[in-house]
């Protein structure tokens, strides 16, 4: 199953498929006059103007894109970049890649910042009771809302995506919401925050409260598995792979397990099974995942974990 927001604390794409001259169903426009046919400067290919968006269609020739060569490109930058993750997923006060599972990190309301638990067991081991980042004392659950609120009219995209969660939960008081939600979200993700287009991807991808809408799933997914979320480049796998084209989804979960995601690599193994994946892919896989976890694990971040067990 794909994984949601529930899992940031699980899927839709569009499919890179050149048509071949027969199978592809007509261009919009396709019975135009001849004059209507532009040259695609990258396929070289004569083809009617709706072959093109509004904004290629007022291209040079040497410059002009037709939507299957646009959509081959945007696939191979896709596949180029978020192959690793930004000091942006760094824990700000250990430095290390902040743990997928964000169960082991503990959003500060008082500097809006992730820190990994590892970190905060440590200060409180020294005897500090303060946040371990900014050194503010911990804020009364009541003040959480109106902290993070006054961060919002700052325009801080963390603090937006915070309190689009707890809309989208009905957390700290506030009623659920989605709608407030994905505006917080909307604003985030303009912002460039992945985290927000996450949301937006899964919240239009499965329809809950606001109406599906798979074009904009693929477009908040693939924003932010660019960007290095290794859970939204596992639902565009999860898609790619129930719609058997095996190729691509194999190269998302790559991609996703090398950033250390156990689902992926999970997925990849159930390829390998179905003779989708071959043995050395997932030998690949499973050195790139290792790699991974072994670059977020430290020992305070270890005893934290086997603490929280305990509880």
């Amino acid at each position: 199953d794909a994984y949601g927001i529930n899992d940031w604390h699980k899927r839709g794409p569009f499919r890179y498929e050149l048509a071949g001259p027969t199978s592809r169903a007509p261009y919009p426009g396709e019975h135009t006059a001849r004059n209507a046919m532009l040259i695609c400067g990258a396929c070289e290919r004569e083809l009617p103007e709706g072959a093109y968006s509004e904004e290629q269609r007022g291209r040079r020739q040497s410059i002009r894109r037709c939507d299957e060569c646009v959509a081959a490109g945007n696939q191979l930058v896709l596949m180029k970049k978020g192959r690793t993750r930004s000091e942006e997923d760094d824990c700000p006060i250990c430095q290390l890649p902040l743990p997928l599972d964000k169960k082991q990190t503990t959003f500060m309301v008082c500097c809006m910042t992730l820190v990994c638990d590892g970190c905060i067991a440590a200060a409180e081991k020294r005897g500090m009771n303060d946040c371990p980042f900014c050194r503010a004392p911990w804020p009364k659950k009541s003040e959480t809302i109106s902290m993070i609120e006054k961060r919002v009219d700052a325009g801080d995209p963390m603090a937006m995506f915070h309190l689009g969660n707890h809309y989208n939960n009905g957390r700290h008081g506030l009623e659920k919401d989605v709608a407030r939600a994905v505006e917080l979200y909307e604003r985030a993700a303009e912002l460039g925050l992945k985290d927000a287009h996450f949301c937006l991807g899964y919240l239009y991808d499965d329809g809950m409260g606001v109406g599906k809408d798979m074009a904009k799933a693929i477009r908040h997914y693939e924003a932010a598995a660019i960007k290095g979320d290794a859970l939204a480049r596992c639902n565009l796998g999860i898609i790619e792979d129930k719609a058997g084209n095996y190729e691509i989804a194999l190269q998302h979960y790559m991609i996703s397990a090398k950033l250390g995601h156990q689902g992926s690599l999970n997925n990849i193994k159930k390829m390998f099974v179905k003779g989708h994946a071959s043995k050395s892919d997932y030998a690949e896989a499973l050195r790139g995942h290792q790699s991974a976890v072994d670059e977020m694990r430290s020992p305070d971040r270890d005893e934290a974990l086997a603490a929280s067990a305990l509880r």
